[in-house]
This record gives C-alpha cells, sequence and structure tokens, in this order.
C-alpha cells in the first residue's frame, strides 16, 4: 500500500476557519475566545481593557528604568533643621527696627532672613544663641554672602524695657549687621503666632521685676517673604552654616 497524503483544507465563513489554521494559529485562536463573549461578534470589553492596561504598565515600567520619567526634586538629606517644603507666607507685620523705621513683611523680601525671639536682659538662652549666630556668620561662605544675602532679626518680646537704642546696642554689639525689632504685644502677636512661637512673662522676686520666658528656635524666612526653616537648640555653628547653604541653594529662584 502506497503511502497516502491528505492536503488540508480551509473551511468556513465569515472568518471562522478550521484544519490548517486550527493547527497553525492555536493560540491565536485562544486569544480570540477570550477576546469575545459567547455571543462571537461581540467583543468582551474587560479582556480587552485589561490587555491595554498590562501593555501599558509594561511601557510605563520600561520608561521608568530608561529614566526617561520627570523626577520629583527632593531635599538634601541630614538638614540640621525642620524645613517647609511649601513655605508659609508671613504677613499682617506692623513692628519698628532699632533705628524706629517701621518694619514690615517687605522687609524679609529679597534677603535670607534668621528670626531669633529673646530679651535684651535674658541672662543665658539670648547672649549663647548670639553668639552662635556671630559665629555662624564668620564662617559663611562667600557665595551664601551675595544676592539674596543673609539678615539676622533679633526679635524683643519685652518692649516695655528694650527701647530702641536699647536694641540697636544689644543687636550690633554681636555683628554690625544685626537688627533688633520689636513692637507692643499685639503687633509681636501677629508674628509670634504665625511662627509658632511662644513667650511669657514671670515675676521676679522684686516687686516691679519680671522676666521673660521665650521659645529658642531660630527661623528662617526665604527672599519671598515664607517661613521656610526652624534650627532648634543645642546649636552647632557648622550645622547652621551648612544646612543654611543646602537649604539657599535648593529653593534657589
Amino acid at each position: 500500500m502506497g503511502l497516502q497524503t491528505k492536503s488540508p483544507t480551509i473551511s468556513g465563513t465569515n472568518g471562522h476557519h478550521s484544519g490548517l489554521k486550527e493547527r497553525l494559529f492555536p493560540r491565536q485562536d485562544i486569544l480570540w475566545r477570550l477576546m469575545t463573549s459567547p455571543d462571537k461578534n461581540k467583543p468582551n470589553y474587560l479582556i480587552v481593557s485589561l490587555i491595554f492596561l498590562a501593555a501599558g504598565l509594561a511601557i510605563f515600567i520600561l520608561v521608568w528604568q530608561l529614566g526617561l520619567l520627570p523626577t520629583t526634586k527632593r531635599l538634601p538629606e541630614q538638614l540640621q533643621a525642620t524645613v517647609l517644603p511649601k513655605g508659609k507666607p508671613i504677613v499682617g507685620l506692623s513692628l519698628k527696627d532699632h533705628h524706629g523705621k517701621l518694619f514690615t513683611e517687605q522687609n524679609f523680601k529679597g534677603k535670607w532672613s534668621f528670626l531669633f525671639f529673646g530679651f535684651t536682659n535674658c541672662p543665658d538662652i539670648c547672649p549663647t544663641t548670639m553668639l552662635v549666630m556671630k559665629a555662624v556668620w564668620a564662617k559663611l561662605p562667600a557665595s551664601a554672602r551675595v544676592a539674596p544675602e543673609p539678615q539676622l532679626y533679633f526679635v524683643s518680646v519685652d518692649p516695655q524695657r528694650d527701647t530702641p537704642e536699647l536694641l540697636k546696642a544689644y543687636a550690633t554689639f554681636y555683628h554690625p549687621d544685626f537688627i533688633g525689632i520689636t513692637g507692643n504685644n499685639n503687633q509681636l502677636d501677629v508674628l509670634v503666632n504665625q511662627i509658632g512661637a511662644l513667650y511669657g512673662y514671670e515675676d521676679g522676686e522684686k516687686e516691679g521685676e519680671y522676666t521673660v520666658n521665650h521659645s529658642a528656635q531660630i527661623i528662617l524666612i526665604d527672599p519671598s517673604g515664607n517661613m521656610r526653616a526652624v534650627f532648634s537648640p543645642p546649636y552647632q555653628v557648622d550645622d547652621i552654616v551648612n544646612t543654611f547653604v543646602s537649604i539657599r541653594e535648593f529653593f534657589k529662584e
């Protein structure tokens, strides 16, 4: 008996084939069955959506691995301060500097401003912190002294005793560029409440004497007038210098 061969046949209508197609393209046929509902002429949109979703995810992963996605700018690590990424605008100020001139939030514009709250009769925290900031000013690199240059404001929360003349003598004792500012308690509270600082008065041993309790943090305001960072004690000169330089560079306009 001779070897007999049978030629494959293709039959069917409306695109439905059998024979050779089923043997040569089994996966394509299975895919079609997955993509269609029992009604062969009606696509199964859920399956179709899942397939496109998987394809989109694969493309996303590929683009991410190639580094083509935009990256979010991140703050430098190991900053020795609490940084406010969005910043908090400081508004509504009406104080006086040690020259007797009006001081508002406009004084913050165009400079990096350090604020420290205290009073000239402070026996320990204030002179210690002001000496730290004097050392910070001495160690600031030249690149951190150009515009927008830094400025330090000593904010007295003892307006009853701290006159403009006394404030000027106190602030400039530590550095000729340091400026003292103050106001009545209502005016001070506008600034203090926005910053989140605290202060209060405590009676002394003798009648008429009192001392002032106050926050010891140093506040950093950016050149747009936004509260940008908070330094907390204990202070290290190099930490403040390096952190300020990093913050200044990160938020460079």
